[in-house]
């Protein structure tokens, strides 16, 4: 099972450029010597929350907890708020196996992720909800161009406690999907079944490259 470690910050204006070292030298190799994978980094595009985004992964919850007990996580998370604020962590599990998420990720793709709080105030409330989404919801974003990569659980985290991750390759086709009479009429049906709900636009912040017999990454708003 697929576990996520998302980490949010903003990075401090006079600390960029060591910021930028140290991302790209220390923190991801660090984190992924641990265990844990770095799948990309994020800047929020339109939406508000923290200015970067951070994406890690690892097969298992108890993978998850051995890195974050070891004490070489512990100084690289604290050089890094040496140079960012607002930090914030979440732990997040996949919800049933719904979308396809992938690690591999297209380098034109821009993420636009929604979250929200399912209403369960009365029998039955949650059955309806998995009704709407596995049959309306989620079919409409497919259909309107907006690729379900995963719909995951916030284990420890604030909320909204569900993620719904999607991904799009034509970003000038984005804004008229949202715009659409199709999408805007699914999000009023959705509000019938959830609370707190919020979405936002990523683009990459962190991304990964291949090169001749490895990969690397690179930092892509420096």
């Amino acid at each position: 099972m697929t576990v996520k470690l998302m980490h949010y910050w903003t990075i401090i204006p006079t600390s960029h450029d060591e910021y930028a070292k140290f991302i790209i030298n220390k923190f991801i190799p660090g984190v992924n010597g641990m265990g844990l994978h770095t799948v990309a980094g994020w800047s929020v595009l339109v939406g508000s929350y923290s200015e970067v985004i951070m994406e890690t992964v690892s097969s298992d919850l108890d993978q998850m907890e051995a890195a974050l007990k070891n004490p070489k996580y512990h100084l690289l998370k604290t050089e890094l708020l040496n140079l960012i604020k607002n930090y914030k962590t979440k732990i997040m599990i996949p919800i049933k196996k719904r979308g396809s998420y992938a690690m591999s990720i297209a380098e034109d793709t821009i993420k636009f992720n929604q979250m929200w709080d399912v209403i369960t105030q009365k029998e039955g409330d949650y059955t309806r909800y998995e009704d709407f989404v596995t049959h309306e919801f989620y079919p409409l974003m497919e259909e309107i161009g907006i690729h379900l990569a995963g719909e995951w659980d916030v284990l420890i985290g604030d909320d909204p406690h569900t993620v719904c991750e999607g991904r799009v390759t034509d970003i000038n086709g984005l804004i008229p999907a949202l715009q659409s009479e199709k999408f805007r009429h699914a999000k009023h049906q959705l509000k019938q079944y959830v609370e707190n709900y919020q979405s936002r636009i990523l683009s990459f912040h962190v991304r990964k490259i291949k090169g001749y017999r490895s990969e690397g990454y690179q930092l892509m708003d420096h």
